[in-house]
């Protein structure tokens, strides 16, 4: 049976990634700083206790774990705010939790599937897996359409998912001799708490209060967006996908993208700009 750690398990994309993978027949094991309070309908999800941010309770959450096929960095969250409003402490806050916990994850999740590797390069990884070369491990890594397009109000949001994007694309070179994968999975717009979490309650500047109340007055609008389940898909689609791929998007994520090729990146900036 095949294994997989998920991070950040509580609601939305994390839990309805724990359930795909149980029910294709994946041990799992849902990583969160209060295991006791998850619920699956699946006996093959095992939650365990992990805090991204504390570098001693990921050693622990390892040590206790088998051997890992994959391992799903979700653990994150958004803050939506202009960036003049948006405190130091909160910014930091947030690159704790969406990089630096997220990176430490992955160190571990390196140095173990690495390990079952034997620890030793190949002498020239191909473009797909074939003869004589086996799959050591994946390390997917979830980023956001925020990651690739800036929009307006989630500046400190954006930057987290930019270095997320950078990180994981060095870190799959890194890897690449030891046949370990890394991806990065693109959501776009998804129908989670994400949005309701990420309006926290800051004093916003009379300079931005009208644009900014107009976007808050919308939150509610998840009209066009996609599931947790729909987003569970392509996530188990990376981790089973043996090619060296390196991004997969989802369906809003892929929508704006489109955009982005068809107008310029600077005509999508001009129509972002003025929401």
């Amino acid at each position: 049976m095949k294994t997989v750690l998920i991070t950040g398990c509580s609601t939305g994309i994390g839990h309805a990634a724990c359930e795909f993978f149980a029910e294709r027949g994946w041990a799992v094991f849902a990583g969160s700083r209060r295991p006791e309070t998850l619920n699956f309908r699946h006996t093959a999800i095992k939650p365990v206790a992990l805090d991204v941010n504390d570098t001693a309770s990921i050693d622990r959450c390892f040590a206790s774990l088998p051997p890992l096929e994959c391992v799903v960095n979700n653990a994150g969250y958004g803050l939506l705010l202009p960036f003049e409003d948006t405190p130091p402490e909160e910014i930091e806050k947030m690159f704790r939790t969406n990089v630096l916990g997220l990176m430490e994850v992955s160190r571990r999740a390196a140095r173990m599937m690495r390990e079952r590797g034997h620890g030793l390069p190949t002498e020239a990884p191909s473009t797909r897996l074939g003869t004589g070369s086996a799959k050591t491990g994946t390390i997917i890594n979830i980023s956001s359409v925020l990651g690739v397009i800036g929009t307006p109000w989630y500046a400190a949001y954006s930057a987290t998912k930019w270095a997320v994007e950078g990180f994981s694309e060095s870190l799959a070179h890194e890897l690449k001799p030891f046949n370990v994968h890394v991806k990065i999975v693109e959501p776009g717009g998804t129908k989670t708490e994400f949005h309701d979490r990420a309006y926290a309650d800051f004093p916003v500047s009379d300079a931005y209060k009208e644009r900014f109340g107009r976007k808050r007055a919308s939150r509610t609008s998840k009209g066009d967006y996609e599931t947790p389940e729909s987003v569970a898909e392509i996530i188990f689609d990376a981790a089973t996908d043996e090619s060296w791929r390196l991004r997969y998007g989802a369906r809003q994520a892929r929508k704006m993208l489109w955009w982005q090729r068809v107008i310029g990146r600077d005509g999508l900036w001009k129509r972002l700009a003025a929401r």
